[in-house]
């Protein structure tokens, strides 16, 4: 286990995991453009939604580099200095969908998000892995400006949706993929080492 300390010199100008309120747009920050069908494939064999779904494990992770990164990190610290970000989240286990799901959670602000599918198959852009890539929420009014910067840092900055409502609707190529409310995946999430461990209705150990 690795932990990390620092020192925050204005701790107001900060960001938070998650979305504080409605009519903010959401922005996913990124190092690298999509990569092909074939390596997307690849490196899914390696994503949770393989281990836990799926039943297998195949290929090799998202290559990660490590100069693209740190390009990624301080582009994203120069947002937050310059108080143009209100959230950010990494995009980790669970990809891109888990991970605008977590930053609807604990405030309950729901999401409308527009993907494209850029010939991927639909898991990969729901919940492939990719490395170097955050979701940020913004008040609409700094989009150009962080897009500028994102620009001068020479990473993307993808406009995904916006915040609001009390659902999480997630559409892919205009078709919708993922419709449920905040409170439902909430139970979802937070029960879910309760649900594995709860033992069957009438089970009796055995001797």
């Amino acid at each position: 286990m690795i932990g990390v300390v620092g020192i925050l010199e204005d701790v107001h100008k900060t960001a938070k995991m998650h979305f504080a309120q409605a009519g903010r747009t959401i922005v996913l920050l990124r190092a690298n453009r999509p990569g092909d069908a074939v390596d997307a494939e690849a490196e899914f064999g390696s994503s949770e939604y393989a281990k836990e779904i799926l039943g297998a494990v195949w290929g090799y992770p998202p290559e990660l580099d490590l100069e693209k990164e740190a390009t990624l990190q301080r582009a994203l610290v120069a947002m937050i200095e310059a108080e143009l970000v209100e959230s950010a989240h990494d995009c980790a286990d669970g990809g891109l969908a888990v991970a605008l799901v977590e930053s609807a959670l604990p405030a309950g602000v729901g999401l409308s998000v527009r993907l494209p599918k850029q010939k991927l198959a639909l898991e990969f852009v729901l919940f492939a892995e990719d490395a170097s890539r955050v979701a940020l929420s913004c008040d609409p009014i700094h989009l150009p400006r962080i897009q500028q910067v994102a620009e001068e840092y020479e990473v993307f900055a993808d406009v995904l949706g916006e915040t609001g409502g009390d659902r999480v609707e997630i559409t892919v190529d205009g078709l919708p993929e993922i419709s449920a409310s905040v409170q439902e995946l909430r139970e979802a999430y937070e029960g879910a080492l309760e649900k594995a461990l709860r033992t069957e209705p009438g089970a009796v150990a055995a001797d």
